[in-house]
């Protein structure tokens, strides 16, 4: 079952797309990028206890496995326009190669990929072997790891063709309070990417690489 639909907004066009809570390289791009521009993906709600429901995949023009995306994030808030405070992405990364993608489940519950819906003949082949959600986040970051907020610069290598970004499992903290909540609201996220050629060989970076915004870093 389909939950609200994330958007993406570049310029003046905005896009309902459906989210996935699972990461395949197979999963096709709701949105293309080109190198230098920015996107503004509107995040489902965090629901503790539950797999994050990600906005994607975006791809980046031209991006090839081997090279590097850097996401700068420009800013974080809430959909109902309160309080966000130091809100940041509980997951965002790249889609992962075929070849780390897990042990073929053969009943695989709960999967959502995207536009590869139930019913599809690629949904059951595709849904076995995708990884979680969260899988993907520990990789990235999350709440305990770094705080991604406006500022926050992230370097993620390129594992498939156009990348295949993807964010999502928005927190935001209560006024006055340091951290944030396990769940919260839906809301709204603005990167800017751009791609470095053969990322990987040139500046060693074979995982993803976070750099929080400084005056967040305690």
């Amino acid at each position: 079952m389909l939950l609200s639909a994330p958007e993406f907004t570049t310029g003046r066009s905005t896009q309902a797309v459906p989210g996935h809570n699972r990461w395949h390289p197979e999963l096709p791009a709701v949105a293309e990028l080109i190198s230098g521009g920015s996107v503004r993906m509107d995040c489902e709600a965090a629901r503790a206890g539950t797999e994050a429901v990600l906005c994607g995949p975006l791809s980046v023009l031209g991006a090839e496995p081997g090279d590097v995306i850097v996401v700068d994030v420009l800013g974080v808030g809430r959909a109902d326009g309160h309080y966000a405070g130091g809100a940041h992405p509980g997951v965002l990364g790249c889609a992962p190669a075929a070849t780390a993608l897990g042990i073929a489940d053969p009943e695989p519950e709960g999967a959502l990929l995207g536009h590869v819906r139930p019913g599809l003949d690629a949904y059951p082949r595709i849904a076995a072997r995708a990884l979680r959600s969260a899988a993907r986040g520990q990789e990235i970051g999350r709440c305990d790891v770094a705080r991604l907020t406006a500022g926050s610069r992230i370097l993620l290598p390129v594992h498939v063709p156009g990348a295949k970004l993807s964010v999502g499992d928005l927190h935001f903290p209560e006024r006055g309070a340091p951290d944030c909540r396990p769940d919260g609201p839906a809301g709204w996220i603005d990167i800017r990417v751009n791609l470095t050629k053969r990322g990987i060989e040139r500046f060693r970076v074979t995982s993803p690489l976070l750099m929080p915004d400084p005056d967040q870093v305690a």
